[in-house]
């Protein structure tokens, strides 16, 4: 998935700073999952992690591609649809298979999408067959799950290739603050979910959609906090309201939209880290509820709290009041291109690892 802050071309900068300061996998908190890249790869790598987030589509990913070890075999489902059957015999992977037949395997609706971020509705965030095939795979899914006929980490699994694949085909420039209002050549490609298989593990993962405070005072004593937070004023809940809705779903008929963009109710999902004022405090007050020996937060260069400021309330949160830093320069994130009002700082940013000694 597209998205701002996305920490997957960063993996080996953040594991080969893990392996250098010698913290050996043990138990650890993702505080600000997003897209559950992170988590993902620190349970790949043994660690028992535990992630949160206060978006529902984050917490979709967590629990695709970090609590879920394993997914159904699909037998209850094979006998209750026939074109279930059929998708099964003609894959391999299974999961490769279910996820098929919801992106061309089904008769296409004019559900919610359809009628709110599609041409049909108004919008142009996806094409109206596009719109419809979404429609018809989210509402089948939440079909099976309310039948009984796949289990909650299957749901996940799959809610998260249709929303990746959706994000695929969307028509913007990688968030939804907006709409392109002419067709970019991705949206016209046919919507197809994109399955994931789940990483194996012994270890027992919990996702958590909360705030950070909150999650970390309830998991007590850990090893590791990563912490990557959001790093401008930029509201991830008017970014990215076309996954929620996806995440969320329209079933129980409560989902009113607005504005031209098709904006929905998430008072609850703003976030302190956006704020030149609040920022500040919310890092102090993470560090306050951790029970953590580590920390380790990544930041942005041109992050809201400057790099003079965060370093003091870490150093006043370590135990032996030392802060380590580690940076990492890389191509810069675009959403769109320089115009009148809107110059980008250059082309490249500088990714921040803090790092301190917490117990």
């Amino acid at each position: 998935m597209r998205y701002i802050g996305n920490k997957t071309k960063l993996l080996p900068f953040l594991r080969s700073t893990i392996k250098r300061l010698r913290i050996t996998p043990g138990t650890a908190h993702d505080a600000f999952a997003g897209t559950a890249s992170v988590g993902r790869a620190l349970k790949a790598d043994g660690w028992r992690v535990t992630t949160s987030d206060i978006m529902t589509y984050s917490y979709v990913m967590q629990r695709a591609y970090v609590v879920a070890s394993r997914v159904d075999r699909f037998d209850r489902l094979a006998r209750a649809d026939a074109g279930v059957r059929e998708a099964l015999d003609q894959y391999t992977n299974p999961v490769e298979a279910i996820a098929a037949y919801l992106s061309a395997g089904l008769e296409p609706v004019d559900g919610f999408i359809a009628r709110h971020f599609a041409p049909l509705g108004g919008r142009m965030y996806f094409t109206d067959e596009n719109a419809r095939r979404i429609d018809a795979a989210r509402t089948t899914l939440h079909a099976w799950r309310a039948s009984g006929l796949i289990g909650d980490d299957t749901f996940y699994v799959l809610l998260a290739a249709i929303i990746e694949g959706a994000d695929r085909v969307a028509n913007t420039a990688g968030v939804y603050a907006a709409y392109i209002k002419r067709w970019q050549p991705n949206a016209l490609r046919p919507f197809t979910a994109i399955a994931t298989a789940p990483v194996p593990s012994r270890s027992r993962c919990a996702a958590h959609r909360g705030d950070a405070v909150q999650v970390a005072r309830e998991l007590g004593r850990i090893d590791l906090l990563y912490v990557d937070p959001p790093y401008n004023t930029r509201q991830y809940s008017g970014y990215y309201h076309v996954p929620e809705v996806l995440a969320r779903g329209w079933f129980d008929g409560t989902m009113p939209v607005r504005g031209k963009t098709g904006l929905i109710a998430t008072t609850d999902q703003r976030s302190d880290w956006c704020s030149r004022q609040r920022a500040p405090r919310a890092l102090h007050d993470l560090l306050a509820a951790t029970g953590a020996r580590h920390v380790l937060i990544s930041y942005n260069s041109e992050g809201v709290i400057p790099d003079a400021e965060f370093r003091s309330i870490l150093r006043e949160a370590a135990v032996d009041g030392r802060v380590r830093r580690f940076t990492r320069a890389y191509k810069r994130y675009r959403a769109d291109s320089d115009r009148e009002g809107r110059r980008y700082k250059g082309d490249e940013v500088r990714e921040i690892l803090y790092y301190a000694r917490l117990r």
